[in-house]
């Protein structure tokens, strides 16, 4: 079997309500959607996509640039189900092998859906197999006053979450009081934790978070600047609830660099940042190795990015039970897909079907799709 097409659209679907945190707001989520065509008839698709401008500084239209100009030909006349080859191929087109993690998702993500579809077989199957089919979903709650952060936070322990997670990283008093707030309104044995995406330096992390501890949160994600792992290692030993780094983690490299450093206690994966799911898998397996645990994250993606994740965490045995998104319908007006993912009861499923089991709307493409002139 051979590549014969790579092609890519750009979509953005609006937010349900602006969502806001420390690096700032956003009220659309755009995407890269990329469809691969084969010899032999089958055609995968995969998603990537940007909330806001990260450590890689890809935007929406980078991604399409990067896919459409560069690592769309090179992928040409190349075997699908030699995935290693592939992702080696675009990581050497890139000095340092670490650049355009967002667009090579995309295009490993449709690799593994072509491969999916052509042996009738799910993607986790092909990731190593299924070890569990449904996942509890945890929410991130946007920054908002803490009072209707707490209002929120009752609304969605009441809608089947199994977990909360607290936006900080703005003036540390307030941030405070909001995670006091969201206690107050779920109660004492509900789990919470905080993520503070990168914003505090060390000397703020330390007294704040062991304030915040008295409020029974579960971890602190990214309590510091992605780069300082020495601050990170500063920032975990100092406190006495685990460490996530998110941020931090975007390559297999910086995996092994946040063990060496002894700066987390876990990592959390997006494949939408980490370069897709062949990279991921390679993560999960060194923080595995390492003694850290892996969480799941999402950067909100539409359906085929969010089956993506959900066959992912099927497939990993380390996986925590508990994942950071379960559907589009969450968070977005709409889906592309005919048929969305669901959140029913508090979990989600994984889908079924081969491939990553998603449909695209071309109905909904014709709505969303946003125009660009290379």
């Amino acid at each position: 079997m051979k590549i014969t097409k790579v092609s890519c659209e750009m979509v953005t679907i609006p937010y349900k309500n602006p969502y806001r945190m420390a690096p700032g707001e956003t009220r659309s989520k755009k995407q890269i959607l990329v469809f691969i065509e084969t010899d032999e008839g089958f055609t995968g698709v995969g998603e990537s996509g940007v909330t806001l401008l990260e450590r890689g500084g890809e935007s929406q239209e980078a991604i399409y640039i990067a896919i459409k100009k560069y690592l769309g030909p090179l992928v040409l006349g190349m075997d699908p189900f030699e995935i290693g080859r592939i992702i080696d191929t675009m990581e050497g087109s890139i000095q340092g092998r670490t650049g355009n993690l967002c667009a090579k998702a995309a295009i490993d993500t449709a690799l593994y859906d072509i491969m999916g579809k052509a042996t009738g077989r799910p993607v986790a199957a092909l990731l190593g197999g299924v070890y569990r089919t449904d996942f509890g979903v945890s929410r991130s709650l946007g920054v908002k006053s803490p009072a209707e952060m707490g209002a929120d936070a009752l609304r969605l322990k009441a809608e089947g979450y199994a977990m909360l997670t607290v936006k900080a990283g703005f003036d540390p008093r307030e941030d405070i009081e909001r995670v006091a707030a969201v206690r107050d309104a779920v109660g004492a044995d509900y789990p919470i934790e905080v993520d503070i995406n990168g914003a505090y330096t060390v000397e703020v992390a330390i007294p704040t978070l062991k304030k915040m501890e008295r409020y029974g949160i579960e971890a602190v994600e990214q309590p510091v600047a992605w780069w300082d792992l020495k601050g990170m290692r500063e920032v975990r030993c100092a406190i006495d609830t685990p460490v996530t780094a998110d941020e931090s983690a975007w390559t297999p490299y910086d995996v092994a660099n946040i063990a060496r450093e002894g700066a987390a206690d876990t990592i959390c994966l997006k494949p939408i940042k980490n370069g897709g799911l062949y990279l991921s898998r390679r993560m999960a397996e060194i923080a595995d190795a390492a003694g850290m645990g892996v969480l799941m994250g999402s950067k909100h993606p539409f359906g085929p990015g969010t089956s993506a994740l959900i066959h992912f965490a099927a497939a990993i045995p380390a996986m925590h039970p508990v994942l950071g998104y379960g559907s589009p319908l969450e968070r977005l007006v709409d889906d592309i897909c005919d048929d969305p993912i669901r959140m029913v009861d508090g979990k989600v499923a994984l889908p079924p079907g081969a491939g990553l089991g998603v449909t695209v709307s071309e109905e909904k493409m014709q709505k969303y799709r946003e125009t660009f002139a290379i």
